[in-house]
């Protein structure tokens, strides 16, 4: 049996919670049966009381570990996720919280005994646009040339319960605590440097298990897990976003689409589907069609820029400092 693993870090300021909440529905939608496990620390499992403690009956295993009081949340995730295989017994299909999963999760036969990902951007390293900040942390950190020019994404992540992958992820643990002793807290640089040590063990995954929403178009109509990091999640300041935004804006990555659920009453079946309302039930239960629909209408090129980075930044601004720019984005969706 393969466990589909969350790794959590939230306090009730934040809406990690509800995110993750909603990426396991989605996961129950497209996959109905599967094993979840919820790894958190001590603090995080502390609050998951009152409406948060839907997200522990929503799970099938629930562990927490006891952390250094003294690290920050950032500290914790990562730390978090890079102890998984060892804290965590079975075979695993890692994935962050900042997903939707769309599609069938069923693990293929060729990939057991072994650690799978999708590559970082979905390009070879001499292609990515953050090539130059990639070597420039592997070279401060002292860790070796990327030689098979690939790196890979963390967020979507299969590891097989095997004394070679317990001992990949006790290296990368080691190596990620050496990058926090040198003041770089993040965890690529680590995990590659592990994969350089491993013989490059890690393989590749298909795309379509960890697309890339800003990066990866190719993916999306036979996608089974999108990944929002790269179109980030948007504030609209609490102001009404109107049908015709959806083109710029798909609800899933509103962030008024979690914060709000912090005060929705959450209902966990006995089979462990989640039922929150018809709304989000709904934008849950066909999240990739609202990324079709983008395409659809305002074409390939046109959702190429609607997902990017610089226009999330950019339409995060209009809510934030220029509202009056609104309704002339609400026409042009209504056109498009």
């Amino acid at each position: 049996m393969t466990k589909y693993l969350f790794v959590l870090t939230s306090s009730p300021k934040d809406f990690f919670c509800e995110q993750t909440l909603v990426a396991i529905a989605s996961l129950r939608v497209h996959n109905p049966g599967a094993f979840v496990t919820l790894l958190t620390d001590d603090k995080t499992a502390a609050t998951l009381t009152g409406k948060r403690a839907a997200l522990k009956d929503a799970v099938d295993e629930f562990v927490a570990l006891e952390l250094d009081e003294k690290f920050t949340p950032m500290l914790r995730s990562r730390y978090l996720k890079t102890v998984m295989r060892n804290v965590i017994d079975g075979d695993f299909l890692y994935m962050d919280s900042d997903i939707a999963i769309v599609g069938d999760l069923s693990i293929p036969e060729d990939w057991k005994g072994g650690i799978y990902a999708v590559l970082d951007f979905h390009v070879k390293l001499h292609q990515a646009i953050n090539r130059k900040k990639i070597l420039r942390n592997a070279k401060m950190m002292g860790f070796s040339p990327i030689l098979n020019d690939e790196i890979f994404n963390g967020g979507v992540m299969y590891a097989a319960d095997t004394p070679e992958a317990r001992k990949f992820f006790e290296t990368w643990h080691e190596l990620w605590l050496y990058c926090v002793s040198k003041n770089f807290p993040y965890d690529m640089a680590s995990l590659a440097e592990t994969n350089f040590k491993f013989g490059y063990i890690t393989k590749k995954m298909p795309g379509e298990w960890n697309c890339q929403l800003a990066y990866g178009k190719k993916y999306i109509p036979n996608g089974k897990v999108f990944h929002f990091f790269g179109s980030r999640i948007i504030d609209t300041c609490g102001r009404k976003v109107p049908e015709s935004m959806n083109v710029f804006l798909p609800k899933i990555l509103r962030k008024s689409f979690y914060t709000d659920l912090k005060e929705i009453p959450v209902t966990v079946n006995a089979d462990k589907t989640i039922s929150i309302n018809e709304y989000y039930d709904d934008v849950i239960a066909h999240a990739k069609d609202e990324f079709l629909y983008q395409t659809k209408h305002a074409g390939e090129f046109g959702a190429d820029i609607i997902r990017s980075y610089a226009f999330a930044k950019s339409l995060g601004y209009v809510y934030k400092k220029l509202p009056f720019v609104l309704p002339l984005l609400s026409l042009i969706g209504k056109i498009l």
